[in-house]
């Protein structure tokens, strides 16, 4: 589920007023996909809009401003005039992934955790074999 379908399951009439105030007719089974298609035809302006109806808005605005600030900042060193083309949730998932490694590195190697998951896996066989016998 991305953050469109998220929006518009959690908030059908915000989600609805964003669909409308593009011209389109909004249709509930498909508000989801109406509002991605809002974006990447109107760009920075409907991502706004949904933004500013998404049901957590509170929860995670420090969040979207460090997100905006950082993309600013990578837009400015691109050429590409076609910022929003892909704002479909596969950047959120980037974002939430790079964050989820970022914060398991702070709390412990990941190899490490690696390395005890193959141990207890070992354990867990071995102490199988021991019981069938």
């Amino acid at each position: 589920m991305n953050i469109y379908q998220y929006t518009a399951i959690n908030n059908p009439n915000g989600a609805r007023e964003v669909v409308e105030s593009y011209g389109l007719r909004a249709d509930r089974k498909n508000l989801g996909r109406q509002l991605a298609l809002c974006v990447a035809k109107n760009g920075e302006e409907a991502l706004s809009k949904v933004a500013s109806v998404h049901p957590d808005l509170p929860l995670f605005q420090k969040q979207i401003d460090t997100f905006k600030e950082k993309y600013k900042k990578e837009s400015e060193s691109k050429d590409d005039k076609s910022n929003f083309s892909n704002m479909d949730g596969q950047m959120i998932k980037h974002e939430i992934t790079r964050l989820n490694d970022s914060m398991s590195n702070a709390s412990g190697d990941k190899e490490n955790s690696h390395k005890l998951l193959i141990i207890g896996g070992i354990l867990v066989i071995g102490l199988a074999i021991i019981f069938k016998k």
